[in-house]
């Protein structure tokens, strides 16, 4: 019997460290049939049962003898009851601690003064966003004081920042502009919001707040920084408490307190994972994309949870307090859209006013139409407004961009004072305009192509020189790869690159002229115009478009004919489905 158990014993040892090793053999065990997966998940618990209760029969005097066994499973039991309770009794005195009393008042809470906010579910600095934007619209609020307390990120964002609602007059700097305030139609879910959701839709009625807040802050109102009011000195501090972590009780509560510690409301709900009585290993699984991700052993329990649902930190915020009253929505955008036209009607227009147009061209989701083109086209070419790069991001859909603003963006781009960053989205905008739309180009866009501090931050529009015919476009391409060439760094000539070897790839044989200098340029080491296989791989391609037949591409010579004869057929393939697309 004694000979038969340690058998049984070594084939469970085995097994239960098959299945802990690779978990997700229990997880195949469930999807073949349902009692082998049962068997492959309770291997380590009957191991760790069956080795303890053999152990206890060696030690037990053998005068008992069949009553040994009973006696070694209670043994065992009792040891597995004792190892247990500290770390049970521990969890559970950590979940009592953090549980408290709710406090519910009938009412709305009532905020005024300066208000201090600890937000724990903030993943940057703070700023003023949709939440901040509410509390200062607040009547007898003079200001909204907040701090980053998410325990998930580093002390270094544990910043505070400090925001007031001024009337400073209409020919104040912009001030400060509120991060997406429309997102409190999104997040109260009151009656008030629910009748404009009902009338508008969720986005436009979030564009339409968004248009609100744009048009009064270039009014008379700013919204300023501030001194951080001290949170003892606060008239209310608001607590958005959110403490997920695997090892300490998962936390969620909103306390609103009034001069500090008058607890007004308060809501929580605390979770935390309790080990059984009973040692014995549980099974996690995590899912993702709609299938198993991960899988695991761990000790077993179950996870307390305190009384009531969970809930949504920020919503439940806006349930309990009082929030200002929103005003009329209707045709706010085209209220907004009829300021931009006045405001650059008007050579005086102020920077507040002038920042509408920024506001306005982020208010669309790639969904600009035909009527709005032209006032787009004098945005971008007024030099008053700055930084449209992030703006225009939101007009159009990605290689959308309609020919009508070819001029514009072109033009904005020989600004002198124009971002790096501007540079780069208007030239990617205007190389994927319509073929043929630059052979008779504008001044601005002769521009571009002819000066290199203008190409260097707009290569992609390098690659429309192909519109031209190639007489006049070669002597620019090389122009513009010998200066590619100066530059050190790849990341540097990359964009220019790129935009040069679209050119010559669309010129097509018309080009062939410059085929051996580029044959050249991809041998050199280091090259010049490649960084990886790919580039190489993109210039061998655009040199089979421009009539080099594909034996004569060039291959490095330390190449096998094997990785040649590989390389051959993949641009052969690659040249078929281009043409095919042509």
């Amino acid at each position: 019997m004694q000979k038969f158990s340690i058998i049984v014993l070594i084939i469970t040892g085995i097994t239960a460290a098959m299945v802990i090793l690779c978990p997700m053999l229990v997880v195949l065990g469930f999807v073949a049939l349902i009692i082998p997966g049962l068997m492959l998940l309770s291997t380590p618990t009957l191991f760790v049962y069956l080795a303890a209760t053999i152990g206890f029969q060696l030690v037990l005097p053998k005068k008992l003898g069949w009553g040994v066994i009973p006696i070694a499973i209670l043994l065992a039991l009792g040891v597995s009851w004792l190892i247990m309770q500290p770390q049970r009794s521990a969890a559970i005195s950590e979940f009592q601690a953090e549980l408290l009393p709710d406090i519910l008042p009938d009412e709305p809470v009532r905020l005024n003064g300066n208000v201090y906010v600890e937000n724990g579910e903030l993943y940057r600095a703070p700023e003023c966003d949709y939440l901040c934007a509410m509390l200062l619209d607040l009547p007898g609020v003079k200001s909204v004081t907040i701090e980053n307390t998410n325990s998930k990120i580093g002390s270094m964002t544990h910043s505070v920042a400090a925001f007031a609602l001024v009337r400073p007059g209409a020919d104040a700097a912009p001030g400060v502009l509120p991060s997406n305030p429309g997102q409190l139609v999104r997040k109260h879910r009151g009656p008030a919001i629910g009748r404009i959701l009902n009338e508008m839709g969720s986005i436009e009625a979030e564009r339409a707040l968004d248009a609100h807040w744009a048009l009064r802050l270039a009014g008379a109102e700013r919204i300023d920084v501030v001194e951080p009011t001290p949170s003892e000195k606060a008239d209310w501090i608001v607590r958005l408490v959110s403490i997920d972590t695997e090892k300490h009780p998962h936390i969620k509560r909103i306390e609103i307190d009034r001069a500090g510690s008058d607890v007004q409301y308060r809501k929580s709900h605390v979770s935390h994972f309790v080990p059984s009585r009973f040692l014995y290993f549980g099974f996690n699984v995590k899912f993702g994309a709609g299938t198993v991700s991960d899988a695991s052993f761990g000790l077993g329990g179950s996870t307390w949870k305190s009384p009531g649902e969970d809930f949504d930190l920020e919503p439940t915020l806006l349930e309990a307090i009082e929030i200002p009253r929103l005003a009329d929505l209707a045709n706010t955008r085209e209220r907004l859209r009829r300021e931009v036209q006045l405001a650059i009607d008007d050579p005086n227009a102020t920077p507040a006013r002038l920042e509408l147009a920024r506001r306005w061209l982020a208010l669309f989701f790639d969904n600009a139409t035909k009527d709005d083109y032209a006032l787009i086209a004098r945005i971008v070419g007024d030099r008053r407004i700055k930084d449209l790069a992030a703006p225009l991001r939101c007009v159009f859909q990605m290689g959308k961009t309609p020919d009508e603003l070819s001029i514009a963006y072109a033009q904005r781009i020989t600004f002198d004072d124009s971002t790096h960053e501007e540079r780069a989205e208007l030239a990617a905008a205007l190389a994927s305009m319509s073929p043929g739309i630059f052979a008779n180009p504008d001044p601005a866009h002769l521009e571009i192509w002819t000066r290199p501090e203008l190409y260097e931050q707009a290569g992609p529009f390098l690659s429309r020189l192909a519109d031209l015919d190639a007489q006049r476009a070669i002597p620019m391409l090389n122009e513009a790869l010998d200066h590619a060439m100066t530059k050190e760094y790849w990341n540097e000539r990359r964009g220019m690159i790129a935009g040069i070897r679209e050119a010559y790839a669309s010129l097509g044989p018309a080009a062939k002229q410059d085929a051996t200098k580029i044959s050249r340029l991809i041998l050199l080491r280091p090259s010049p115009i490649t960084y990886d296989y790919e580039d190489a791989q993109a210039w061998r391609l655009t040199l089979a478009r421009m009539g080099v037949p594909i034996d004569e591409l060039p291959f490095f010579p330390q190449s096998s004919q094997q990785e040649t004869d590989r390389i051959k057929s993949e641009i052969h393939e690659r040249l078929q489905r281009v043409q095919v697309g042509i």
